[in-house]
């Protein structure tokens, strides 16, 4: 089905095969919609996928599918596929009419020749305007205007019309509306160009990209995608040339929904001194140069376990802090990029680390924790601001009244002195006025054991291990569902800033 842009909407193809359907005596029993959708894969044609599914388990309860032409059942590139999913309908018992075609689709030569013509033409239709497109959004970058979706830290997008006058700037999931209207590039707050100028100078000067991201989450700065800073998203920036003035378009390209293919740099289409530039060119090219003499430099993966095998032997012991210290050789950062993580590089030279470190597996669901108990106070607690802020080892949502809920998570461990479950507490590396809640979890670190409710001032500035006795003692506001947590942050702030543990 095509969107209502196109010529044929969906309300269109419904009156169509509604009106077919009364002339042949059909009862339209289901409707299955692929609402602008391309027809180029199946992948994201729930409808059509539905529909395959009905008719091959049996669940089908009509006799035809109506469709209103043979490109509306796909514009495949491989017309097989097309007749593929057909033949699979015929199998079922259930046809396959075409109800705006001028052949009847009942098993002819002259049916088949027809259809074949047909479903080439739709996959040449595609084609032809992928062509144009591709040839009009070349020029429109060329120009220097943005083609593309979501620009990256420190860029917004700013929409003018025909005569060069502002509309405004487009939000996050917002696109132009008129033909005619164009999107300018522009420089976002200054401080955030401030941090992409910092990212820059502290990769020049030798810092890497972990350390850059791992000290912006330390210092509880918020990107545009309102995730933690990672290696990706700063190496991203690094290699972003929108950030010297110019926009670039072609940089990658998926042809006909195909493999993505990251181009050459010669093919790019570049608009120069589109927007105000934000990092020096000599200082851009200096970040060029790193990265480009990393990759010259860069070991197989053979040599670089070679190397981790060697040092092993040699310390006895394998670290973070160990394989850096050694110069001139590879990083440990360098490790956990080309293979996942320290932990996966060290089982493939047979190394076995003292200490239990099953906790790095689980990073992911305490994350996930944190965002949906964030979005749980967001929706229930007014003046809470839906942003999380990351950190370290949770995040924090700030108040309308200047203060901030902190969200902590801490783990569980067996003490093998006190011979009792222990919970580790820790200090935000940076301590923002306002309430803290600290999440324990159960012994095997799955699901929340309950939640404590306490004021910054509690947490102690020295790591407190945490046994149940120390917990009963020190905080008194502990409730066992998120419900009862977030009662008790509604009083608490209702209660004003007199916060005790």
């Amino acid at each position: 089905m095509s969107t209502d842009r196109q010529q044929y909407s969906i309300a269109n193809q419904m009156a169509l095969i509604a009106a077919y359907a009364a002339e042949h005596r059909l009862t339209i029993v289901r409707t299955y919609i692929d609402e602008g959708i391309s027809g180029l894969r199946i992948n994201n044609q729930l409808g059509l996928i539905g529909l395959i599914n009905d008719v091959q388990s049996g669940a089908a309860d009509f006799g035809n599918v109506l469709v209103r032409d043979v490109s509306r059942w796909g514009r495949f590139q491989d017309t097989d596929e097309s007749a593929y999913y057909e033949f699979i309908c015929k199998l079922a018992g259930v046809k396959v009419l075409y109800c705006a075609e001028v052949f009847e689709n009942d098993g002819s030569p002259m049916s088949g020749l027809w259809k074949n013509m047909k479903r080439l033409m739709a996959a040449e239709d595609s084609r032809n305007q992928s062509a144009k497109v591709f040839a009009g959004q070349s020029r429109i970058a060329g120009l220097g205007y943005w083609v593309g979706g979501r620009p990256g830290f420190a860029l917004r997008r700013e929409l003018i019309d025909a005569t060069g006058k502002s509309r405004g700037f487009l939000e996050h999931g917002q696109q132009k509306a008129l033909q005619t209207d164009r999107v300018l590039l522009r420089a976002g707050p200054p401080d955030e160009i401030a941090i992409v100028r910092w990212i820059f100078e502290s990769f020049v000067g030798g810092k890497e990209e972990t350390a850059i991201a791992r000290e912006l989450n330390a210092r509880g700065i918020v990107n545009h995608r309102r995730v933690p800073w990672n290696l990706q998203m700063i190496g991203r920036i690094l290699r972003n040339e929108n950030y010297t003035g110019n926009t670039v378009y072609y940089r990658t390209s998926n042809y006909l929904r195909g493999r993505r293919v990251i181009n050459a740099k010669a093919k790019w289409i570049r608009g120069v001194a589109a927007l105000e530039q934000i990092v020096p060119r000599k200082v851009f090219d200096a970040a060029q140069r790193i990265i480009e003499r990393r990759i010259r430099q860069r070991l197989s993966t053979d040599e670089l376990l070679k190397k981790l095998r060697v040092l092993q032997h040699r310390l006895g012991a394998l670290s973070h802090n160990a394989i850096n210290r050694v110069k001139g050789g590879p990083s440990a950062d360098l490790y956990e990029r080309r293979f996942g993580s320290l932990r996966n590089a060290y089982a493939l030279i047979g190394y076995v680390p003292d200490g239990d470190y099953s906790y790095l597996d689980t990073r992911g669901e305490r994350a996930n924790l944190i965002k949906q108990l964030a979005a749980e106070i967001a929706g229930r607690v007014s003046g809470v601001g839906p942003d999380l802020i990351a950190e370290r080892a949770g995040g924090c949502m700030a108040v309308k009244d200047g203060s901030f809920i902190s969200l902590r998570v801490v783990r569980c461990w067996k003490h093998s002195q006190k011979h009792c479950l222990a919970w580790t507490l820790r200090r935000s590396s940076k301590q923002r006025p306002g309430i803290t809640v600290v999440v324990r979890l159960d012994e095997q670190n799955k699901q929340p054991l309950d939640y404590i409710l306490t004021s910054r001032d509690s947490i102690p500035k020295r790591p407190l291990i945490m046994t149940e006795a120390v917990v009963r003692k020190r905080y008194r506001r502990r409730f066992e569902s998120a419900a009862g947590l977030i009662h008790g942050i509604q009083m608490m702030l209702a209660r004003g800033p007199r916060l005790s543990s």
